[in-house]
């Protein structure tokens, strides 16, 4: 049920889009991505963006 406490966590008009993730989302997410291997060149793309 849409109650205002829930209203409020699935909130996501202060996005760009509504697929893009909450920091609480991405605070989840980022201890589980690989780091850049070493020796090659430095990431060019928001990994934020991509996932």
């Amino acid at each position: 049920m849409w109650t205002q406490e829930n209203r409020g966590r699935y909130d996501r008009s202060g996005l760009r889009y509504p697929s893009d993730l909450t920091d609480a989302e991405w605070a989840l997410v980022a201890p589980l991505i690989p780091p850049a291997k070493r020796g090659g060149n430095k990431r060019t793309v928001d990994l934020r963006a991509v996932v």
